[in-house]
C-alpha cells in the first residue's frame, strides 16, 4: 500500500498547502486502498488491484476539476515566476550591457583587460536560477 501513498503524494506534490495536503493524501490514500480491497474481494491480485484503482484513479486534471481555487493559484504562480524570469533577464542584460561599456570606455585605464566576462558569468547565475524556479512550478 506503500504504492498508493507515494502515487498520491507524488500526484499533490505542488499542488496544495502542507496543513491541505497532508489531510487530502489521508483521505485519497484510504479511498484507494478500499478500492484495491473490493478488488482483491472480486479475485484480482494485490498488485493488479493496486496497478487498476491507481489507473482508474485520474491525475491533475481530475484533482484540480475538483478545487478550482487551486488552479488559479498555480496559474497566479506561475505568472509570478514568469515575470520574475523576465526581469532577471532584463536585469541581467542590463548589467552586461553597462559592463562591456565601462570596459570598453575606459579600456586603456583597466590595462587593456576586458573583465566584464567576470560580471558575465558571474551575474547569469541569476536569470538561470529564475529559470529553473519558473519551469519546476510550470511542470
Amino acid at each position: 500500500m506503500n504504492q498508493i501513498k507515494r502515487f498520491v503524494s507524488n500526484l499533490l506534490r505542488d499542488l496544495f498547502n502542507e496543513e491541505d495536503k497532508k489531510e487530502l493524501i489521508e483521505i485519497l490514500t484510504l479511498s484507494l486502498e478500499e478500492k484495491v480491497e473490493d478488488l482483491v474481494e472480486q479475485g484480482a491480485t494485490v498488485e493488479d488491484a493496486i496497478q487498476t484503482s491507481i489507473r482508474e484513479f485520474g491525475g491533475k486534471e481530475d484533482i484540480l476539476s475538483a478545487f478550482p481555487d487551486q488552479e488559479k493559484q498555480r496559474l497566479k504562480a506561475i505568472k509570478l515566476r514568469k515575470n520574475q524570469f523576465l526581469f532577471s533577464l532584463f536585469g541581467y542584460l542590463l548589467i552586461v550591457g553597462m559592463a562591456l561599456f565601462f570596459n570598453l570606455t575606459f579600456f586603456d585605464f583597466f590595462g587593456r583587460k576586458l573583465w566584464f566576462f567576470v560580471i558575465v558569468i558571474a551575474v547569469f547565475f541569476w536569470p538561470l536560477v529564475m529559470l529553473y524556479r519558473y519551469l519546476i512550478l510550470k511542470k
